[in-house]
């Protein structure tokens, strides 16, 4: 009998949050982009965790497979040191060799609407996390102060607009990146115009 390594790869993560102490880990197994389009084996919560801006929190997921098919995930906060885990049974969610086939086959059939949909959802990150950016200098007084008058309705009006395109539910990346740019815009010539 042979009794090899497991097989271990692992992904960094954070929050999405300011102060966020709680993350819920789902695990799924397919091929698809969207986890919606897989199955779902489980999940797991590392908590607490110290509270911290959205994006700083350093979250260390180790997925590993030992030789019997069985999945252990774990999640490791690095400046805590806390983890948790979830261990899956290669009985729980396994699929036959059909319906593997057949997840393969999916996920070429939907290749394209999965890129589109991974290229929306980096657009709407990358929106909302520049909204976040533009929402800190507008409420900051030092810099209120410094914007000539009239500049920061400017601002608030683009970054409405923004959270407006936000609310669409069927915009397209380019809508995204093109209110981005729109607000982008908007606040460097206010920036230089101080």
């Amino acid at each position: 009998m042979f009794f090899g390594p497991s097989l271990a790869s692992n992904r960094t993560f954070t929050t999405v949050a300011d102060n966020q102490q709680t993350v819920q880990f789902p695990v799924f197994q397919g091929e698809r982009v969207n986890c919606e389009d897989n199955t779902s084996l489980g999940e797991f919560t590392l908590a607490p965790i110290p509270p911290m801006k959205a994006g700083d929190a350093v979250l260390e997921v180790v997925f590993e497979v030992d030789v019997n098919g069985i999945l252990k995930v774990t999640a490791t906060e690095k400046t805590s040191g806390r983890s948790a885990n979830i261990t899956i049974s290669n009985s729980v969610g396994k699929l036959s060799s059909g319906e593997i086939e057949s997840m393969i086959n999916d996920a070429e059939k939907f290749k394209n609407s999965d890129e589109a949909f991974s290229k929306k959802f980096e657009a709407r990150q990358q929106l909302e996390s520049y909204i976040s950016r533009v929402e800190e200098i507008v409420s900051d007084p030092t810099m209120s102060l410094k914007l000539k008058r009239g500049t920061k309705d400017k601002i608030e009006s683009a970054l409405s607009d923004a959270m407006g395109q936000l609310e669409i539910e069927d915009s397209t990346s380019d809508d995204l990146k093109k209110k981005e740019l729109a607000l982008k815009r908007v606040v460097t010539k206010a920036m230089s115009t101080r």
